[in-house]
This record gives structure tokens, C-alpha cells and sequence, in this order.
């Protein structure tokens, strides 16, 4: 920058050269808003320049000109960062004005510190030792702003308002800093006499309700003195504390006049004073605010829990099965305050716990469980068998082969067992509402589950090319409680042959049953693991025509183990095996009716064999109706017979106590396959077995009219295949 010289000689004028003059203007090191204002705490008050830079609950205040004598004043200096350095070693300068009265001793007020988003704050008190003997507060004001924790300085100052018709000038602060100078002053105002006030009074200052429960506090208010001024609701401001700490005003419009009725947000639990304040600012046009008397609330808050009422199952000594699937657990739920369930999907956490053999020395106590369902008032949840997804194909496909040792030591015993189950079970909504754990008792009968084999003597194929043929095993199922309920993914059988165990997959359905007829297929070998039984060749074959001793056992979805049965297998080298079925039936007809009676529904009748040719034969006994009261059967005036098709018409030929030829085979006795013949699909309504009449009609035999008795007349169908080889 230029020097500009100017030089004076006496008597004698020197001329100078000319200087150049420059300027430099360059942005502040940091930019901040500040504001000075007054707070009257006692009236909810405010008295300020401006509403921008100030504190939140300051903002909600009413605004006013003027204060009452005795009103809690707070002097208010903010400082607010907005770009820039960081303050550096800044200083408050403060000129405290008169008749008002600060702390002489102690505290005289205190720097809140507030970070960028609000979610942090610090205090540091000022000692009254900080104001000088003419009244001047000085105190040090932490660096804030760009890498610092926090963006805002406030300082505030206590006091107390002096006596009515004294005016309170303005209080000036000058902010000095390394990098920043800047100075504010409160609004000037006066101290009045209040011009009325508000009595307010409670309905009921104790008050019950529950956690995420809204609540009301009501009450009445109006003014003190009669005054003319009409009482208005839409002039009141009513001010709550919760704890200590200052809300947002509201305005209560809904309610008449001179009544109040707060609707207030849910509290934790535990028990809450709430105080209550009505404001009224500008009162008649005086720009005085009055407020009333501060009602004090004592509010208890109790858990809103869930109430579980069971299912009426579960009444008594609990719920007892009757068969081997999963239990429902069920009931309805409401909320303690009698509020209805949320509604929201998802929204239920059930967690539940079961113990088994309850009642024993040893029982089960198993690990938690939960699972989330809509929350609609009601639940409903499976808890299954100990074993129940080991059964059928619940279970993954590598662990379908386990046996039950191999399935229980991976998963335990997991679910409900034979005794006395415990249900532990305690709902939570989404609102954190949680009921009392409630017991669920399921009782599980010791029942024995029985089986027998059907046939001792079973007999399959032996194919070169294989380990053995499949085969079937017929087996009898049923429990010691003859209603007790099963079907057939709810059990399993391991079948043992060559000293080797195999589980047995069943492909049944899962209607229940009290007993059950279980035609088992017991494969021999697959390509995944070969032979099921640990035959192979050459070391250890199957040996045709041997008669090879093997048993079976079940175990049910509770871990019951059946009897085991005892059994022969034996892999033929060739074999005829014939297919019926055990009832059949011909058609009803009347006396008299037609000549040849045709078969009701399907008959099953056909001939396995293998590397065999055969013929196939059948004959049939007398019909006769048998009494159960003691009379002698009837006979039936008819018979059965076998027609053939020929090619002039049809052959019929009388089976009664004779064999009669129904069809052959005769084809490879070579192959390696079993061939199945299907004799019943090569009959038609008109050929096949029929029942023929004897002369005219049915009579009977021993009905003198000629008619046969009405009712149902019974035969038998002996089946012969003869090997032809």
C-alpha cells in the first residue's frame, strides 16, 4: 500500500512527486448470526428482535413487551457458526442491566453448547465471580465451528424482575475473538403490573393408563377477575412439563370454552409428574401476557401387555393326541387396557419353549423357538413329533436313509415326546407389548404300535443282472388303542436281510387311519449305492431258491418302536405268481331278470411270472345265502361260468366245483424281466366271469314259489396258475 506524505516548509513550497493510494478487501475469516432476547419463564414468554437465531422452546413462547414483577427472567445471547474458521479464543463481554437482580453468589447463569444437527450439548456454568463491581460479565467462549463438535454458543444469564413501572434498558455483549468482532443487544421492555389471571384447577390430578397408550389430562380455566373480557379458548396457550422438561404449547379449540382436554403422548413405565400452565399474551390489547396458577399431574404408566386366553383344547389337564401329527397350538390374544391387536402383517412374535417328559425326573427342556405371524388376535402354530421330519420325505434327500440313532444324535430330541409336553409360550407385538409366559400341556400316550407280517413266505425274482429282485412285503398295522390315528408319512420301517439294515422309503398318503394294510416295496439295489442288502458279485450273490431270513420294525413320528417280525425271501430262478383281489361282486338283479349277470365294478385278476410259461385255472363253489338266526342256507338257482369269444358266437363253460382253462402264457423263458398278464382288461361286459342262470330266472332251490330269497348269496374263486415248464 502507498505512503501518502505530505511535508510543510516554513516560507518555502516543495512540490512532491504523486503516490498511488490502495485498498485491499478480502471475505471475513468466519461468518455468525447472533441474537440477544429475554425469556419469562414464569409467563412463557418471549421479548426479542427476531425469532430465527433462538433456542427451540424460546421459539414455542408467546411473545410480549412487557414482564410482571418477580417474573424468572433468562437474558438469552446467542452465537450460531455458520462458515468459515473455527472461533479462537473468543470472549463475551456482557453490560448487565438494572432493576433486574442476578445471583451475587454462585451461579449466575451458564454457556450451552449445541452441536450442528442437535444431537449433542455441553454446559459450563459461569460463576457470579465473572461480573465485575460496574456490573460487566466476562467470560471465555469455547472454540466452535469448522472441526469442532459443536456450532452454537448460547449464554444465559438468571434473573429476577424488579418492581412494577421500572424500564429495563438493553443489555449489550460484544463477542472478541482472534478472528472475529461483532456485538448485540436485548430489546429494551418494562416491568407491569399484571392486568389479570388465569385460575385453572384438574378434573382428576391422578391419572392411570398404560405404555403406547395416548392419554388426556382435562381440567377447567378462566379468569380470575370479571373483568368483561369474554373468555376464549382460541386466546390460551396451555404449557405442559414432562419431568421437568418443557413441550410445545398447544391450543386445546375442540373443548367448549373454560374447559381443557389434552391429549398426551404415551410415556414409559413408571410414574410421571406433568405440569400444566395456561398463557394468554396481548390480554384485552394491553401487549401484557398473563398466565394461571401451574397444575402438577401425577401420572402412572403400567406395561400394556398381551393377555393369552388358550384354546379350550388346552382346558383342564391339557390337550391329549390321538394321532402322530404335528399339534396346532392355538388361542386369541388382547391387549391389557382391552385395546384390539394392531392389525399390522407380520407384526407378532410368538417365541415358545418346549419341555418334554415333564413328568419325569429328567425332563427336556428344549431351546427357544420363534416365528412371526400377522397381528390379527388370534395365533395358531405347529409344534411336531420328536421325529417327525425325519419321516417321509421331510427330511433332506441325503439324510432319507438315516436310521433313528443317526437321526436323533444330529438333531436331538427335538419336539414332542411320549409323557407330558410343556408349551411355553409368550407373544410380543411390534409395539414391544409381551404377555406372560402361559403353559401349553400336551400329553402323549404310551401306546404300542403293532405289526405283523401278513405272509412268512416271500418270494421275488433273482435276475442276472441284478442283486435281486424287489419285492413286496404285506404288513399289518395298527396301535393297542385301536382309535388311535396314523397314516402313512407319520411312520417308517428298517427292514434287515443279509445282515443289513435298510430304511425303507414310503410314498404314502397322508390321510389318518386306526389300521392300515402296508403292501411294502423293498427294493433291492439302485444305481446310486448299489445293493441295499451288501450282496455283490462275484463275492457275495444273491443265491437263487434260497430261502433267506430277514425282519422288520417301525418306528412312528414320536420315536415309538413297533414288535419286529420275523420273515423268509426267497429270489427264485423262475416263478408264476397270481394277482386277485379278495372280495368281488356281480351286479344286483331281480328275479327273474336276465340270463348272465354281469360283474360289478373292476376285477383285479392278473399273473406275474417270470421265466416261466403257465396256465391259468379257477373254479368256484356253490352260491348261498347264509342267517344269522339259526336258519339254513339258501342256495342260489344260479352259477357261475367262464364265456369265451369263438368265431360263430361265445363259449360258455360252468366253473362250479370244476377247474375251467381262463388263459396261458407262452413266451421267453429267457428274459430277465417279470411279465405281469392282465387277465381281467381282456374280458368285456359280455365275456369273462359271469353268473349265469339255472333255467328260467333265479329261483331258489328251497323257495317253493320258485323266486330266490332277496339278500346277498356268497361263492367262492379258487385260482390255480400250473408252470408249464
Amino acid at each position: 500500500m502507498g505512503l501518502l506524505t505530505l511535508i510543510i516548509v516554513s516560507g518555502q513550497q516543495v512540490n512532491a512527486a504523486d503516490s498511488q493510494v490502495s485498498l485491499s478487501v478480502q471475505d471475513a475469516v468466519l461468518t455468525a448470526d447472533t441474537n440477544a432476547y429475554v425469556v419469562d419463564q414464569t409467563t412463557k414468554s418471549k421479548i426479542s428482535n427476531s425469532n430465527t437465531v433462538m433456542d427451540s422452546q424460546a421459539q414455542s413462547y408467546v411473545d410480549t413487551k412487557s414482564v410482571n414483577p418477580s417474573d424468572n427472567l433468562e437474558f438469552n445471547y446467542m452465537f450460531v457458526f455458520k462458515s468459515g474458521e473455527a472461533t479462537a479464543n473468543m470472549q463475551a463481554t456482557i453490560s448487565l442491566p438494572k432493576n433486574v437482580t442476578f445471583n451475587k453468589s454462585g451461579s449466575v447463569g451458564k454457556i450451552i453448547y449445541t452441536s450442528d444437527d442437535g444431537s449433542k450439548t455441553t454446559t459450563t456454568d459461569i460463576d457470579s465471580s465473572a461480573v465485575d463491581s460496574d456490573g460487566n460479565l466476562t467470560t471465555k467462549i469455547d472454540d466452535i465451528g469448522t472441526a469442532r463438535d459443536y456450532v452454537t454458543a448460547r449464554i444465559v444469564l438468571n434473573a429476577v424482575a424488579g418492581s412494577a413501572g421500572k424500564t429495563v434498558k438493553s443489555s449489550h455483549i460484544d463477542y472478541e475473538a482472534d478472528n472475529y468482532d461483532n456485538a448485540d443487544d436485548t430489546p429494551e421492555f418494562d416491568i407491569k403490573d399484571a392486568p389479570n389471571s388465569i385460575i385453572a384447577a384438574t378434573d382428576n390430578d391422578s391419572v392411570q393408563t398404560y405404555a403406547d397408550d395416548t392419554f388426556n389430562l382435562t381440567g377447567t380455566m378462566d379468569y380470575k377477575n370479571d373483568d368483561g373480557v369474554v373468555f376464549k379458548n382460541e386466546n390460551m396457550y396451555i404449557y405442559t412439563t414432562i419431568d421437568g422438561e418443557g413441550q410445545l404449547p398447544v391450543q386445546d379449540t375442540a373443548s367448549s370454552d373454560k374447559n381443557f382436554s389434552l391429549i398426551m403422548k404415551p410415556l414409559a413405565v413408571g410414574t410421571h409428574t406433568i405440569t400444566v400452565q395456561i398463557v394468554q399474551n396481548n390480554y384485552n390489547n394491553t401487549e401484557q401476557t398473563i398466565v394461571s396458577n401451574i397444575l402438577t399431574y401425577n401420572v402412572t404408566v403400567a406395561a400394556n401387555s398381551l393377555i393369552i386366553t388358550k384354546d379350550k383344547a388346552f382346558d383342564g389337564d391339557g390337550y391329549t393326541v390321538n394321532d402322530d401329527n404335528p399339534v396346532d397350538i392355538k388361542g386369541t390374544y388382547k391387549h391389557a387396557d382391552g385395546s384390539d391387536a394392531h392389525g399390522t402383517t407380520k407384526g407378532l412374535t410368538v417365541n415358545y419353549q418346549i419341555t418334554s417328559k415333564a413328568d419325569t425326573d429328567k425332563p427336556n427342556v428344549q431351546d427357544a423357538k420363534s416365528a412371526t405371524y400377522d397381528d390379527d388376535g388370534t395365533f395358531d402354530f405347529q409344534v411336531d413329533p420328536v421325529v417327525y421330519k425325519m419321516m417321509g420325505t421331510r427330511s433332506p434327500l441325503s439324510e432319507q436313509t438315516f436310521t433313528y440313532e443317526q437321526y436323533t444324535d444330529k438333531y436331538g430330541f427335538n419336539g414332542l415326546e411320549v409323557g407330558k409336553n410343556i408349551i411355553t409360550v409368550t407373544l410380543k407385538d411390534e409395539k414391544g407389548h409381551e404377555s406372560n409366559p402361559t403353559q401349553f400341556v400336551i400329553n402323549v400316550p404310551n401306546v404300542e404300535l403293532n405289526i405283523s407280517v401278513v405272509s412268512k413266505d416271500i418270494e421275488s425274482y433273482n435276475p442276472s443282472s441284478l442283486l435281486g429282485g424287489n419285492y413286496k412285503l404285506p404288513v399289518n398295522i395298527s396301535y393297542s388303542d385301536k382309535n388311535y390315528q396314523f397314516s402313512g408319512t407319520t411312520i417308517t420301517s428298517f427292514n434287515t436281510l443279509n445282515a443289513t439294515q435298510d430304511r425303507i422309503m414310503r410314498m404314502l398318503d397322508d390321510d389318518l387311519v386306526t389300521s392300515m394294510y402296508d403292501n411294502q416295496d423293498v427294493p433291492m439295489q439302485d444305481t446310486l449305492v448299489g445293493s441295499h442288502y451288501g450282496f455283490s458279485n462275484p463275492d457275495n450273490p444273491v443265491i437263487s431258491d434260497k430261502a433267506y431270513p430277514a425282519f422288520i420294525y417301525y418306528y412312528d413320528a414320536y420315536g415309538r418302536k413297533s414288535n419286529v417280525e420275523d420273515y423268509n425271501v426267497t429270489f427264485r430262478s423262475r416263478y408264476v405268481d397270481i394277482k386277485t383281489d379278495d372280495n368281488y361282486k356281480f351286479k344286483s338283479f331281480r328275479n327273474y331278470g336276465r340270463k348272465d349277470i354281469q360283474r360289478d365294478g373292476d376285477w383285479g385278476v392278473k399273473v406275474e411270472s417270470y421265466k416261466s410259461n403257465w396256465t391259468l385255472k379257477a373254479s368256484a363253489t356253490t352260491f348261498y345265502q347264509h342267517f344269522g338266526d339259526g336258519r339254513p342256507p339258501v342256495k342260489l338257482a344260479g352259477y357261475m361260468t367262464y364265456v369265451t369269444p369263438t368265431s360263430y358266437g361265445t363259449l360258455t363253460t360252468p366253473m362250479e366245483n370244476q377247474q375251467v382253462v381262463l388263459d396261458k402264457y407262452e413266451g421267453s423263458t429267457t428274459s430277465d424281466s417279470v411279465v405281469t398278464t392282465d387277465i381281467a382288461s381282456k374280458w368285456t361286459d359280455d365275456t369273462g366271469i359271469l353268473l349265469a342262470t339255472a333255467g328260467q330266472g333265479l329261483g331258489s332251490s328251497t323257495n317253493s314259489s320258485g323266486f330266490s330269497y332277496t339278500g346277498t348269496y356268497q361263492s367262492t374263486i379258487s385260482w390255480e396258475a400250473t408252470d408249464s415248464i
